[in-house]
């Protein structure tokens, strides 16, 4: 349950993160692991932001090498290979096909050189090397694919996040378990300073409308694409640091039976171009168009959604049609601003803007860029830098370094199967807890053997069950159903966007929350606000 704000009030802090998105969540685990007081704080829901609308792969980045940046490739290599290991259950090996076109800006030659080199830079790692294939080795791995103008394949690895926001939840139940302090929906609306340093915030809880002020001896800013919405809280105008673009992806069902991420350059503009498997869907994306207006409403316009679907019908033909899509989701990178630099070439490396250096503001520190692969390494990078800042001990454990996230530590399937058989839970249901919650789903279940009716289907749409709904509430500070549907369980990313079951979720929420039938009402219409907000939709949802 949700506690009053003095709880955070009454505490003092070494470190006060604010964003709850992938960065801000690894940064409070790490910090946390290294015994300091800390506390996070995000003004929506965690992974709410760009870390949830990201095209979902754990990869070293093979386009980055044309730009030079080897260091961030080699070290995104190292970080999805630790991922494999901590968290098993989330990050799965994903098999990619290049396919290069004749009249492409890619030689075959360039592209194996390229291949090697990732190869190299990711030297002891657990996946296959690179190989090229041939024509029929191409139609014999993907039949549907249209190869007509191919020149040269290429099969290499990288992985896939089927659910990165589940990737942040793991980070935040490590940052508790060490003892850190975390909220979702407490919207930062003042920074606190004393002295020529920011000491603290001003605190508002967006559910319960508490007003309050944290102090902490150090505050990080980490809200990615509201990096500058924070600065303004600042005394004096800060310059422009977040130069965003944005980056939209179309789901189709995924009906040609693709099982590999298919990678090509654009006809249109020679930018990399991606079809990803993904679920029972494909992804395909993404584009990279500057954007200026509020990330929190960016949505894929009619021009992103002809290009994509103009490129993948290279891929998988003609009759790939307007009306296959179910929606598009966009989110907003948090690239640093450099105005004249094309959109492809800006670094994607994550920046450390110390305030006290640069502005003569002590206490306060900006994270500029950032991507999912290598958040482990930014944390790192954070937590040591302001260890060093506040003349504390930063050295590194390595052997915790390595502990598995919560949902990845051992277990053995079968034995949460068969649990989940004796319970009464569908096998299609004992496998989705495996791969939403690893481990941690022996606690899910353990709210089954508490009330058997939660071991049952939410809809005939989903293997999810009604034990999710109230998991959700108590261990992972849920607060509305969007919160549910579209960040605990991927109930909201479906073909139904969950709105089959809003209702029977809405009440079991009300059930447990003490909600009037009015209140639950209104909480299945701000679900429907926030779908409208989050995806652009191009089918009809079925509705009883």
């Amino acid at each position: 349950m949700r506690h009053p704000l003095r709880q955070l009030t009454e505490k003092q802090y070494d470190l006060l993160i604010i964003g709850g998105g992938i960065n801000g969540a690894g940064i409070a685990a790490e910090a946390a692991r290294r015994a300091l007081r800390t506390l996070l704080l995000e003004r929506q829901d965690f992974s709410s932001g760009t870390t949830s609308r990201s095209t979902k792969l754990i990869h070293g980045g093979l386009r980055y090498l044309e730009h030079g940046e080897f260091g961030l490739v080699f070290e995104s290599l190292r970080e999805r290979e630790a991922l494999l290991r901590l968290a098993p259950h989330l990050v799965r090996p994903l098999p990619f096909l290049i396919v290069l076109h004749r009249n492409g800006p890619y030689r075959p030659l360039r592209v194996r050189l390229g291949l090697a080199v990732y190869d190299l830079l990711s030297l002891g790692k657990s996946l296959p090397a690179h190989r090229a294939l041939s024509l029929a080795e191409v139609c014999e791995r993907e039949p549907a694919l249209v190869t007509e103008g191919v020149s040269a394949a290429f099969l290499y690895f990288d992985a896939q996040v089927t659910y990165p926001e589940r990737l942040v939840m793991e980070n935040i139940r490590a940052a508790e378990a060490r003892g850190a302090d975390v909220r979702n929906y407490a919207e930062v609306i003042g920074l606190v300073i004393e002295a020529g340093a920011v000491c603290g915030v001003r605190v508002r809880d967006r559910v319960s409308g508490e007003e309050g002020l944290v102090r902490a001896r150090m505050v990080i800013n980490a809200t990615g694409p509201w990096v500058d919405a924070v600065c303004r809280l600042l005394p004096r105008a800060m310059p422009r640091y977040i130069g965003g673009t944005k980056g939209s992806h179309l789901i189709v069902p995924n009906r040609w039976g693709v099982r590999h991420a298919l990678y090509a350059a654009a006809q249109t503009d020679g930018r990399p171009f991606f079809i990803v498997p993904w679920r029972d869907f494909l992804l395909i994306g993404t584009t990279d168009v500057r954007y200026e207006g509020d990330a929190d409403l960016a949505q894929a316009d009619d021009e992103e959604v002809s290009y994509l679907l103009t490129e993948a019908r290279r891929l998988l033909g003609s009759d790939l049609r307007r009306e296959d899509l179910l929606y598009a989701y966009s989110g907003v990178r948090p690239l640093p601003y450099q105005p004249g630099v094309p959109e492809g070439a800006i670094t994607r490396r994550h920046l450390i803007h110390d305030h006290e250096r640069e502005d003569g503001l002590a206490g306060f520190v900006s994270i500029i860029g950032g991507k999912i692969t290598p958040y482990r390494h930014l944390a790192e990078d954070v937590v040591t830098f302001v260890c060093r800042k506040l003349g504390i001990p930063h050295t590194a454990r390595s052997k915790e370094r390595f502990e598995s996230l919560p949902g990845g530590a051992p277990l053995r399937p079968r034995a949460v199967q068969e649990q989940a058989r004796a319970l009464g839970v569908a096998p299609d249901s004992a496998r989705q807890l495996l791969e939403l919650y690893g481990s941690l789903s022996v606690e899910v279940l353990a709210l089954v053997e508490r009330e058997r009716a939660l071991g049952q289907r939410l809809c005939p749409y989903h293997p999810d069950i009604a034990a999710q709904i109230l998991y959700a509430l108590e261990r992972e500070h849920a607060v509305r159903l969007a919160d549910i549907f579209l960040r605990r369980t991927a109930i909201g990313w479906s073909r139904c966007l969950g709105l089959v079951c809003a209702p029977a979720a809405a009440r079991l929420m009300g059930t447990y929350l003490g909600w009037d039938e009015l209140r639950v009402q209104e909480e299945i219409a701000a679900y429907r606000d926030e779908l409208a907000r989050t995806f652009r939709l191009f089918m009809s949802v079925p509705m009883r």
